[in-house]
């Protein structure tokens, strides 16, 4: 599996827009794309214009039909509007998601 993980910085005063749209975005992606397992979304509560994405794969095929999709295409313009900065770190996941408690 592989993770995309994103430090996203909205621009001051858009941070509502761009949270509706990220959340938006991620929904689209998990009903559209067999091999997107996790879209989370977080937003920090001391700053809220800096957010952090994840999401989960199941390889590198889906990561490309990700980036393939239309709704990939037309957000990306979406979200340079409304971003001030962004680092995108792709990993490959170790560990099997599951717990013991």
């Amino acid at each position: 599996m592989r993770a995309i993980v994103a430090y996203l910085t909205a621009k001051p005063g858009k941070e509502a827009e761009f949270k509706e749209q990220m959340v938006a975005q991620a929904r689209r992606c998990l009903a559209n794309e067999p091999g997107c397992l996790q879209f989370d979304v977080a937003q920090d509560p001391k700053d809220p214009t800096r957010f952090v994405m994840l999401e989960v794969y199941t390889d590198d095929a889906a990561i490309k039909a990700h980036q393939d999709s239309d709704h990939f295409k037309n957000f990306r313009p979406i979200a340079s509007e409304l971003l001030a900065d962004r680092k995108v770190e792709v990993l490959h996941v170790v560990s099997d998601g599951k717990a013991e408690r």
